[in-house]
């Protein structure tokens, strides 16, 4: 039974046997019934996968459990939940989540890989707050099945959970038709409505970092857009920087903003700046609290907007802006941490850019003038930086005098389709910033020592890399990053309900869709306009197609993939989206 015929089942039974009266509450909207149709197709099409991969994967995996002990399973079928059955049936009865390798787990998901398994259970944080997270979903749910509510804010608490909906400006939940709401919320929780997660997203550049900082260690953290020049005197950029920095005052101030060309040595006590960079920022969330070895590395991204008084000349469309977002992070470590870090840095920019398809050159950019400390720990961190590269085994040459004033660091070049270089990446040691700010851990000695602190972008700007991309794909975006992955043409008008059931399947499965339905143009024409927009696919409908629930799918080279069903027409385009083909209409 679908959740839309369950939803009209349980709307009656469950609101009368509460003592509900059913004429008060509103038809149920279009707009809930399409959803859930959705939902169940693509529900569907992701146990098909699972199904795929298992037939595919059939191979036994170790599972490590708390205490040492080890057991076998088979990957992409056995759950956690079943193997909290063979250990106890009371476990199974109490977990409510699982951890593996460290991340959140639902019970009935299948394993996929080797694991360290870990059961939540409302005993600990962690399942208190997967239990409460979940429950506001359940929440939510019954109070838009049921009254009819459109939803609003609703997260989990300390203690509990709550949730905001809308029932229209005459109704409001009166503390009698509570208990009623309870009922049925533990209906659906205890049997009615099974409880089922899946995740889409159509950011995919973004859900790639996301993923690729979790599993590397990374925090993300946000900090603020302004501060006090006081900061920006401490860690040395006021006197290194300020020609690049948006200097201003307060309202109320007496005196006026500075400007680029008479900014004084010392500022006014009361001026501000927007921040060019987040270090300062992130040495300070370091030096809030002490802090222990066994904390580092510490590691903190950054994605938030930074702001540099670009010279006029100097700006140019997507790739130097004055105000762009960087893919920033810091990483606090221990000196005999450093070169693994360096390494670990490494390897990070090597995958996302054999990800990217871009090929690229390294550079170490050594001591400049006016370079910030002691020259030693400059020869200390050039030595470091230069091992590393060696290790690393890619084309590297010697930039030297470019280094950042408070220490080297590794430049990474692209080159775009017209080979012109962009300065991207990069990673930067820099043993001044945490003298600066009096950084300190306990070492395992109990000794207090100081940290060596790593800048690091991958990207650098995310505007100047997208320009680049641009630049080399000619407008042609692979799949997984494109915005007009498909559009979806009917032959005719007679098609066109059918045509937008197909774009709403591909929307549902989180793909960029669009519809054309202008009854102006022929199909030719409609073809043609798909490929000059650069659409990765077309799925034209006609009414072969729209009787067999079948697309007839082409790509924007005007290659005929033939007639291919619905639903596994969109789930091949999530495979080929969440596996970041570069050549999706040629593997299609």
């Amino acid at each position: 039974m679908g959740l839309y015929q369950r939803w009209q089942r349980l709307r009656l039974s469950g609101l009368q046997a509460c003592g509900l009266h059913t004429a008060a509450v509103p038809t149920p909207p279009h707009w809930l019934a399409e959803r859930l149709g959705l939902f169940e197709e693509l529900w569907a099409a992701h146990v098909k996968r699972l199904a795929s991969m298992a037939q595919k994967e059939p191979r036994t995996i170790k599972i490590s459990l708390p205490g040492g002990q080890k057991v076998d399973a088979v990957a992409w079928n056995t759950t956690p939940y079943q193997l909290a059955q063979k250990i106890s049936s009371t476990l199974a009865d109490t977990a409510v989540a699982a951890q593996v390798n460290g991340e959140f787990y639902d019970l009935e998901r299948p394993l996929e890989t080797d694991s360290d398994l870990r059961f939540l259970t409302f005993d600990s944080p962690e399942g208190k707050a997967v239990f409460w997270h979940s429950s506001t979903h359940v929440l939510g749910a019954a109070a838009e099945q049921f009254l009819g509510a459109v939803l609003c804010r609703g997260p989990s608490t300390e203690r509990g959970f709550y949730h905001d909906f809308f029932l229209g400006k005459d109704r409001t939940i009166q503390g009698s038709e509570l208990p009623a709401l309870e009922r049925i919320c533990q209906e659906l929780a205890a049997a009615a409505q099974p409880f089922r997660r899946l995740e889409a997203s159509r950011d995919q550049l973004r859900r790639l970092f996301k993923a690729e900082y979790a599993r590397r260690g990374f925090s993300e953290v946000k900090t603020p857009t302004l501060f006090s020049t006081k900061l920006w005197e401490q860690s040395g950029h006021w006197e290194h920087y300020r020609e690049d920095m948006f200097a201003l005052q307060p309202p109320g101030s007496d005196r006026p903003a500075s400007s680029r060309s008479d900014h004084p040595a010392r500022p006014p006590t009361d001026t501000l700046a927007l921040k060019p960079m987040n270090c300062p920022a992130h040495c300070l969330m370091f030096a809030h609290r002490p802090r222990s070895w066994r904390e580092l590395p510490l590691r903190l991204a950054d994605f938030g907007a930074l702001h540099r008084a670009e010279a006029s000349g100097g700006l140019g469309g997507l790739t130097r802006l004055r105000c762009f977002q960087q893919d920033d992070a810091h990483i606090f470590c221990a000196p005999d941490q450093l070169e693994a870090e360096i390494r670990s840095c490494l390897d990070f920019l090597r995958s996302v850019y054999a990800i990217l398809g871009f090929s690229f050159h390294l550079a170490l950019s050594t001591r400049p003038s006016g370079f910030l400390g002691d020259p030693c720990l400059w020869d200390q961190a050039e030595q470091v930086l230069q091992r590393a590269l060696e290790e690393f085994g890619e084309p590297w040459d010697f930039n030297s005098g470019h280094g950042a004033f408070y220490g080297p660091k590794i430049d990474v070049h692209l080159h775009d389709a017209l080979n012109r270089p962009h300065q991207c990446g990069t990673i930067q040691l820099d043993f001044q910033l945490p003298l600066r700010f009096d950084l300190q851990f306990k070492g395992q000695a109990g000794a207090l020592e100081r940290p060596v602190l790593i800048h690091r972008a991958v990207l650098g700007s995310v505007e100047r890399l997208l320009g680049v991309l641009a630049e080399s794909c000619g407008g042609k975006w692979p799949l997984w990053l494109s915005p007009f992955q498909v559009v979806v043409i009917p032959v005719r008008t007679e098609q066109e309900e059918y045509a937008r059931e197909a774009q709403q399947s591909l929307q549902a499965a989180g793909l960029a869709s669009d519809l054309d339905a202008d009854s102006g143009l022929t199909l030719s024409r409609k073809v043609r306009r798909a490929q000059l927009a650069h659409y990765n696919f077309q799925f034209v409908v006609g009414q072969k197609e729209q009787s067999k629930r079948t697309v007839n799918i082409r790509t924007r080279d005007n290659r005929h993939l033939g007639e291919w069903a619905l639903t596994e027409a969109v789930q091949r385009l999530v495979e080929l989206q969440n596996a970041r083909v570069p050549n999706a209409e040629e593997v299609f």
